[in-house]
Parts: C-alpha cells; sequence; structure tokens
C-alpha cells in the first residue's frame, strides 16, 4: 500500500548532534500540568504567590509554546514531552484507537502481558505501545548510576514521560492508593505499601471537603442544564468523601475532580524522593511528576468558574511545596514545567459570548455518514467501522469488499460529506497525510491542518480519514461525556507553558516554540547525546 511504502520517507525525524558536556544536576524534576493552558497562566496567573508565581518570575517562561501536532489529548502530549518526537513517531496518536488486528479499542497503555501490582489478576498498564526512546533512556544510558522515575494521577501520564526503561513508575488508583505493573517490577516496595495504607486509612476515616481557599478570589458562578443533568460552577464546598462512604467507582470520580489527587500526588513523590534516596546519589536523577487534576476539573466545570480557580491556588501551593523541598533538600536540582494539552471552557459560556460554538454528538454524527454512505452506495450494511471519536474515520474494508465496492469511491464520498459538515474545518485522507512533510517548520503557532493532523498520524494505527474540527467546537454532552474538553488541533487546545528553572538566567521568551523542543533542550543542558527527535534545542542563555 502507498501508505507502507511512503512512512520510511515520510516519518524521518532530526537527528541532533552530540552537545557539549556540561556540568549536571543531582536532579531533574520535569512537572507536566494536565491541561493547564497558556490561558490559564495567562488568567489566573497575576494572582498568584506560590509555586507557579515563583516558576514564572524567576525560570526561562516560553510563552508562546505549541503542541504541534493536531490530536491534543493525554497520552500523545506526554509521549511527547520527554521523547521530543511528535505522536506520528512516539505511536501515540490518540488516547485510543482502533487495533485493525483484533478489531478492538487499544488503549494508548494497555497492556495484557502487565498485571497491577495491587492486584495480581487484574490487567495493567506498560510502555508497549510507545516507540522510540526519551529522555530518561539517553540519560541512563549515558550517565552510569542515573536512576528514572514517574509519579502521576493517571497511568498513561507517568508512564509515557518516564521511557521505555525507567527505574520505577507510579500511578493513582483510586481507593488502592498509587500502583505499578508486572512491567516495572516484581512487588510495590515497602514504603508505598506503607503510604497507601496511610491514605486508605484517611479516606475511609476523614472527612474530604472541597471548600474555597480564603485566598482564591471567586469565579464565574452560574448553571447549565444538560439534559436531566445540571452543571454547577461556583458550587463550593464539595463534599468529595465522607468518613465511612464507600470507597466505590463514584469515590474515585469525585476524588479525580478535585485538588485532592494533586495532593496525594506530591505526598506520593515526596515518600519517592526520602525513601529511594532520588537526587541523593553520585549521578543524576530524573523524577517525572504529572499533576492530573486540573485536566479533571477542566473537563468538569470549565476554565474561568469558581472551582478551576481555586484549583489552580491550590497547585500554586503544591508547586510551592515542592520548590521549597527542592532548595532545601536538593539545592542545585533543575526543574522544567509544561502540559500535555490546553482545553476548551464551556461551549455554552462562549455562545453566550458571542462565540459561535456547536456540540458534535458522536454518535448521531456517525450514524448520519454511515447512512449517507448507505444510501449512495444502494447497500444496507455499514461501511465504517465504529470508532473512539468521530475525529478519524475508519472503512470497514471487510465489508466493501464483499459488496464488490470501490474503496476510493467510499473514501471520497466519505470525505467529501465531513467536509460539508457546519462543525468540521477540514478532513484528509491517510494518502493525503502520508505525501504531507511532518517536518518541524516555519512557527508553531502558524502550522496548517494538514499538517497538524500528519504528526498526529501513524499509518499502522490511524484511521482512513482525519478530521480537524472548527475553533468552539466540543465532542459529547452530559451526562454520558463531560461537558467540555480538547483534542483539536486549535490553538486553545495547542498553545501550554514551557518554562525551565534551574542555573539559566530567567527571562521572558516571547518567540514561538514547539514542545517537541523539551526534550533535546534538557538533553544539551545535561551533556548528553539524544535519539531522533523532531524538536530543536532552545537557546536558555548563559548560567547564573
Amino acid at each position: 500500500m502507498l501508505r507502507t511504502a511512503l512512512v520510511a520517507l515520510a516519518l524521518l525525524p532530526i537527528l541532533v548532534a552530540a552537545p557539549p558536556a556540561k556540568k549536571r544536576p543531582r536532579l531533574v524534576v520535569v512537572i507536566s500540568v494536565d491541561q493547564l493552558s497558556a490561558e490559564l497562566m495567562q488568567t489566573f496567573g497575576p494572582e498568584l504567590r506560590g509555586g507557579l508565581a515563583r516558576l514564572r518570575r524567576e525560570g526561562v517562561f516560553f510563552t508562546e509554546a505549541y503542541h504541534d501536532h493536531g490530536f491534543t489529548e493525554t497520552g500523545p502530549g506526554h509521549s511527547v514531552l520527554l521523547s521530543g518526537r511528535f505522536p506520528a513517531h512516539t505511536g501515540i496518536i490518540e488516547n485510543r484507537w482502533l487495533d485493525r488486528a483484533t478489531g478492538k479499542l487499544a488503549y494508548c497503555v494497555d497492556d495484557p502481558a502487565a498485571k497491577a501490582l495491587h492486584a495480581p489478576n487484574q490487567p495493567s498498564s506498560s510502555n508497549a505501545r510507545f516507540l522510540g526512546d526519551a529522555l530518561g533512556d539517553w540519560l541512563q544510558a549515558q550517565v552510569p548510576g542515573s536512576r528514572v522515575f514517574a509519579v502521576s494521577g493517571k497511568d498513561r501520564a507517568a508512564i509515557l514521560m518516564a521511557g521505555r526503561r525507567p527505574t520505577a513508575v507510579y500511578w493513582f488508583t483510586g481507593a488502592a492508593g498509587f500502583t505499578s505493573s508486572t512491567a516495572y517490577g516484581e512487588r510495590l516496595p515497602d514504603w508505598l505499601l506503607r503510604y497507601d495504607r496511610d491514605l486508605a486509612e484517611r479516606l475511609a476515616t476523614d472527612s474530604w471537603l472541597w471548600t474555597k481557599d480564603p485566598g482564591t478570589p471567586e469565579g464565574r458562578v452560574g448553571s447549565w442544564t444538560f439534559g436531566t443533568q445540571i452543571l454547577r460552577n461556583g458550587a463550593l464546598p464539595r463534599l468529595i468523601q465522607g468518613a465511612g462512604m464507600p470507597l466505590d467507582k463514584g469515590f474515585e470520580g469525585r476524588f479525580r475532580r478535585s485538588p485532592f489527587l494533586d495532593a496525594v500526588t506530591l505526598e506520593a513523590a515526596e515518600a519517592l524522593l526520602d525513601s529511594e534516596r532520588v537526587g541523593r546519589g553520585p549521578a543524576t536523577d530524573l523524577l517525572a511528576l504529572s499533576f492530573s487534576a486540573t485536566d479533571y476539573i477542566g473537563h468538569s466545570y470549565g476554565l474561568l468558574g469558581t472551582e478551576m480557580r481555586d484549583q489552580i491556588h491550590r497547585l500554586d501551593r503544591v508547586l510551592g511545596r515542592l520548590l521549597d523541598r527542592l532548595q532545601r533538600r536538593h539545592p542545585g536540582a533543575w526543574v522544567v514545567l509544561s502540559s500535555d494539552h490546553g482545553g476548551l471552557d464551556l461551549p455554552e459560556v462562549l455562545g453566550e459570548q458571542g462565540f459561535p460554538f456547536r456540540r458534535i454528538l458522536p454518535e448521531p454524527f456517525m450514524a448520519a455518514l454511515q447512512a449517507e454512505l448507505r444510501a449512495a452506495f444502494k447497500v444496507e450494511r455499514d461501511l465504517l467501522t465504529p470508532a473512539p471519536e468521530p475525529n478519524t474515520i475508519y472503512l470497514n474494508d471487510a465489508t466493501i469488499k464483499a459488496l464488490g465496492l470501490d474503496r476510493r469511491e467510499v473514501l471520497k464520498r466519505a470525505q467529501a460529506w465531513l467536509k460539508a459538515r457546519p462543525e468540521v474545518a477540514d478532513a484528509f485522507t491517510a494518502e493525503e497525510l502520508l505525501a504531507t512533510d511532518p517536518a518541524a517548520t516555519g512557527s508553531p503557532r502558524d502550522s496548517s491542518l494538514r499538517v497538524l493532523l500528519r504528526r498526529s498520524f501513524h499509518p499502522e494505527r490511524s484511521g482512513d480519514i482525519l478530521v480537524a474540527v472548527k475553533p468552539f467546537v466540543a465532542f459529547g454532552t452530559p451526562p454520558t461525556d463531560y461537558p467540555t474538553g480538547h483534542g483539536t488541533p486549535n490553538a486553545y487546545d495547542r498553545r501550554v507553558p514551557l518554562i525551565f528553572w534551574g542555573p539559566w538566567k530567567g527571562g521572558v521568551r516571547k518567540t514561538p516554540v514547539r514542545t517537541v523542543d523539551l526534550a533535546p533542550t534538557l538533553a544539551r543542558e545535561l551533556g548528553l547525546k539524544p535519539g531522533t527527535v523532531d524538536g530543536k534545542v532552545l537557546d536558555l542563555g548563559s548560567r547564573n
């Protein structure tokens, strides 16, 4: 097939030359705040006094940093940050995609061979679907004695920042606390078991009430109705978990949609730092941290309500606590902060402000496309295979062949229908994307939709048509979906902060850069030779 023939030429990243040797710190901490958009930093940043404020004030702050790919989701974004490669090259094109070999949905870090360490019979996660290597792999290969750890509220965030062969990876799993899988070890360490027992006791006996911090200004207050569900902004306090309430899936959902998720992620990271003596050995250790609560809160309450405003203030304090600890116990540590993607405020609120918002309801949208193709080709069977979201269209090749239809004609008709939809900005076939150069050129602020989707396209994993929606279009609606989200090629989903805090003279940099630049830049500063990357080395200026 054409897609297979062209992939070797089209998917060629850049090989960065070996950097000069530099003095290395004993600890590098790379932080991703899930769904921390540049807009949130701009809106709430001036109010802050803690860790985020300190990073903004003291670090090399790139205010125009972009994820330069099309499908801006958690899995792809985290796979980019420490690999320096677009999702087309990491293979993590979306959070989920259709596995053509099995006909089933594949989750970006699921691994049937891996079992959960807290529940041996439970399938778990690993980096088996991640292609290539990352900063932690370069560090361990070139600096003997170095170690790589990752901690997050989400498995995909921790796993996809950790690289191929990390020392250990841990993620939050609800009432059981933090866990890992057999892909990373045979058992959980004693220090983590102790922490999980303590957390379980607190969850069972304490009342976890999310109250607005007295120092947080009031955000948006209002309510919106979605069928039978009412979404309220400003409804703090919220009871997250009461003493004696069941620690079930309902608890886990509430807990993830609260600042408490970030608080326990930091606690687990502190226990790791102490127990494993991270950053206290003769070599450089890498700790990747991803704080997930901002994403769940953004999905659930939007970006400008009291809930998000309070979350950002609490995150600011969490990061302040972390920076204070590093300064006391790990003087000379380097910190880098970014995000996996941005996000969209509640579309209905944007509509009230005059923005042309729309919603795509996935099932009716796909049903209409299926009906169009059945009518066009006068058949009674569906010609498409169901996909996670309508931004990726998969043809049902077996049915098309069985009916004796011309595959190209089916593809052409589907693409034309998509392009005519009022919610759709453009749609490209796999053949068109494979003929597109994915190289990082020009300003990421101006990348075309075709190029952005090319960088989210992998020939063995992606669909037959990739779709870019117009600005202010959201997928789904409650109660089956979150009221808002992300995942599009639009700037509000792509633009995120990028800050380097360490020995460099701080300052604001307004030149547009890419998140794929993070890993090669850190590699250069650490005196490492990276693998093949799509990003370039950023100039951080002189060291203090």
